[in-house]
């Protein structure tokens, strides 16, 4: 069996972690396989050829609509696709992944070729999934988590027997959580951390940070990832006075979320404007700050 096929468990067969190529770093991912059952097809074209000929994939589960989830569908067309009702509507029509980053087509050419090279296409999404539905898979029983916060429709899942949980991109990573989308939520985010802090999952696959195996060390990282929420909190409160109004053009290139920018630096920049707005927004409704002129100021 390729090395990049992790059996989980002794006791659960039928359960793998499928590490993607360069260990799920973007532009790839990691999935989860259960049964027949594949979460996610970012890992990398040459992981799911490899992997159909070990494995029959009868369905497909998409965590959300993000390009380095999606990638591979297209090499499953007898699958059967299933996702959020939230997310659906992107899944089928990719041409909405640039709007729904902010972005035109011809703002960052870079990222029109890494789409052109994952040779993307619409997928038909033959049934959604909805909060807490039970799907059985042969005598697994794999729960539907919608963590809303990525994306709208973006969920984990628990297969309840082995307590193994797939986060997908609530991933753990030292970067924190990331909404920089316009169906994003900085608010929904800290709730769908919260919701799997208590879950009690043994083994959780991240999507892009591998493998988290323990109750308490899954728990720590969750909440280690949650905090990094509260220092952009404090990064862009100590940027706003109770006199001058500032917005997210004052703060943007401040490097509230981005230590530095990379190759992709337009994407990074809108990238950043838009989570400093959902911060705003968060602010607006817990009543930190309020609205004055063109920008904010504090309460």
């Amino acid at each position: 069996m390729p090395e990049f096929i992790k059996a989980l468990s002794d006791e659960f067969e039928n359960i793998y972690y499928i590490e993607g190529e360069r260990k799920g770093g973007y532009p790839y991912s990691n999935s989860m396989l259960i049964g027949d059952y594949l979460i996610d097809t970012g890992i990398s074209s040459g992981h799911i050829r490899k992997l159909k000929r070990q494995f029959e994939i009868t369905s497909v589960i998409l965590s959300h609509w993000h390009e380095d989830h999606i990638a591979g569908n297209r090499l499953l067309k007898n699958a059967k696709f299933l996702c959020h009702s939230e997310d659906k509507h992107i899944v089928e029509d990719v041409d909405k992944i640039f709007p729904y980053y902010g972005l035109k087509p011809e703002d960052l050419p870079d990222f029109v070729e890494l789409l052109e090279g994952f040779r993307m296409n619409n997928t038909k999404i033959d049934r959604t999934i909805e909060h807490e539905e039970i799907i059985e898979i042969n005598d697994m029983r794999l729960k539907v988590i919608h963590t809303p916060g990525h994306t709208a429709g973006h969920c984990c899942f628990i297969e309840e027997n082995s307590r193994i949980g797939f986060l997908a991109d609530i991933d753990l990573t030292n970067f924190g959580p990331f909404y920089g989308g316009i169906d994003s939520s900085v608010i929904d985010f800290e709730e769908s951390i919260e919701k799997l802090e208590k879950l009690n999952m043994e083994i959780a696959i991240s999507g892009h940070k591998g493998l988290f195996q323990g109750v308490k060390l899954i728990k720590e990282s969750l909440n280690r990832y949650k905090s990094k929420i509260y220092e952009y909190d404090e990064r862009i409160l100590s940027y706003l006075s109770e006199k001058n109004p500032l917005n997210s053009n004052d703060l943007i290139k401040k490097n509230i979320i981005y230590k530095k920018y990379g190759p992709w630096k337009v994407f990074e920049i809108t990238a950043e404007k838009i989570m400093i707005e959902k911060h705003f927004e968060k602010f607006l409704i817990n009543k930190v700050i309020e609205k004055r002129d063109n920008g904010y100021i504090l309460s």
